[in-house]
C-alpha cells in the first residue's frame, strides 16, 4: 500500500489563524480600554480610583497592534519582525502596567489581566517569528 506524504507548509495555517485571533481580541480589548478607561482601570486595580490619561493612550497601543497582527497574518514572511515587536510590547507592557498602573500590588484581576493580556501570547509571538523568517528564508 502506497501512502502518499504532503508536506507540510513551512508558515503553517494555525499560526495565522492564531494571529488573526490575536487582532481580533485586540481589537475588542483596545475598544473596552480606550472607551471605558475608568471601568477597566478600577476593575483591573480594584480600586474606585480614577484612570490615568495614559490609560487611553494604551488602549489605542492596543488597537494600532490589531493592525501589526493583521500585517503579520497576511505576509509572514515580509512582517515576521512584527511579531517580535508584539511580544516586546507584551512584556514590556506588562512591565510597565505592573509597576505605574499596579503599583506592585496585584490582586486577583490584575494578574487575569497580565496573564491574559501579555504573559500567554508572548511564546507564541516569538515561536511564529521564528516561523516567519523560516518562512522568508524559505522564499528567498
Amino acid at each position: 500500500m502506497n501512502s502518499i506524504e504532503t508536506q507540510q507548509p513551512i508558515f503553517p495555517n494555525w499560526m495565522r489563524g492564531f494571529l488573526l485571533a490575536a487582532a481580533a481580541y485586540n481589537v475588542l480589548w483596545g475598544i473596552f480600554i480606550g472607551w471605558f478607561p475608568e471601568t477597566f482601570f478600577q476593575w483591573v486595580t480594584e480600586s474606585e480610583a480614577s484612570a490615568p490619561g495614559i490609560i487611553k493612550i494604551q488602549g489605542r497601543a492596543v488597537l494600532f497592534m490589531a493592525a501589526v497582527y493583521v500585517a503579520g497574518a497576511i505576509h509572514p514572511g515580509r512582517f515576521w519582525y512584527f511579531m517580535l515587536i508584539g511580544a516586546l510590547t507584551k512584556f514590556a507592557g506588562a512591565i510597565w502596567f505592573y509597576f505605574d498602573i499596579l503599583d506592585q500590588e496585584v490582586g486577583r484581576k490584575g494578574m487575569f489581566h497580565l496573564l491574559m493580556n501579555d504573559a500567554i501570547w508572548i511564546p507564541f509571538l516569538v515561536a511564529i517569528a521564528f516561523k516567519g523568517l523560516a518562512y522568508k528564508k524559505m522564499k528567498s
